[in-house]
């Protein structure tokens, strides 16, 4: 695994109601950026952004950013 650039994080220990504790980590790789979700501590998905012209660090951090946020 590559270097970490960023790490996310819900902001409060939702797992008793509806709304699951989330987590998000962005890794730089040598192809391009790796995104880890989690949800109450399982790992939901990998999702590899690969490094082009549209696809940027920042997008990777929105991706990651979003998934914490419940909005994707």
């Amino acid at each position: 695994m590559g270097w970490q650039l960023q790490e996310f994080y819900s902001e409060e220990d939702c797992s008793r109601g509806d709304i699951s504790y989330r987590k998000a980590a962005v890794f730089k790789e040598a192809y391009g950026y790796l995104i880890i979700f989690m949800q109450d501590g399982t790992i939901i998905e990998e999702r590899i952004v690969p490094d082009t012209k549209d696809n940027s660090e920042e997008y990777a951090i929105t991706e990651a950013r979003n998934w914490v946020n419940g909005i994707t």
